[in-house]
């Protein structure tokens, strides 16, 4: 599944409206590679959706120019997940973090246990209420959802059968 740019930046500025600070911003890239390394499997669409993150992160900075990092694995995912997320200062780039994290481990379309595992204990890290969480998860997934809806298809005319003119008697009558 892949994401779409223009649709992420506007969740994103949904979820957090401000500016970010660079060190904000690597903590939630950081976040947001542990839950693409939770499974030990990266895919090319799930590189390629990191990646369209990190730049969406980033544009929060004012500098959207830097590059995303990549990090390297830590010994202790959770340890560091502690130590990433203490570094988030304020609500909404909690939120943020838990937002992007999410749509990281979803965005293979596969959610394998160990990045499910990894959200939940993320949302407890950062000590989100569950329905908070709920909301984040669906204003992201907006990003690399496809609306939903009825989808209108226009159908052929429909071709009446002719009948055939009714026989008349010889008085022009019918029989």
């Amino acid at each position: 599944m892949s994401i779409d740019p223009a649709r992420f930046r506007e969740a994103i500025r949904t979820i957090h409206a401000g500016t970010l600070s660079v060190e904000e911003a690597e903590a939630i890239v950081a976040l947001a590679q542990l839950a693409v390394d939770a499974d030990g499997r990266e895919d090319p669409d799930e590189v390629k959706t990191f990646f369209t993150a990190g730049k969406a992160v980033y544009e929060l900075t004012g500098m959207p120019d830097l590059p995303t990092p990549t990090f390297l694995d830590a010994d202790d995912p959770d340890d560091r997940m502690r130590e990433l997320a203490g570094q988030l200062r304020t609500e909404r780039a909690k939120d943020l973090a838990y937002a992007v994290a999410f749509v990281m481990a979803v965005s293979d379309v596969d959610l394998a246990p160990e990045e499910g595992a990894l959200v939940e204990r993320l949302q407890g890290v950062l000590e989100l209420p569950e329905d908070r969480a709920a909301e984040l998860a669906a204003t992201i997934s907006a990003a690399i959802t496809p609306p939903t809806g009825p989808v209108l298809v226009r159908a052929p005319p429909v071709r009446r059968p002719r009948l055939a003119p009714r026989w008349r008697g010889a008085r022009g009558r019918d029989a």
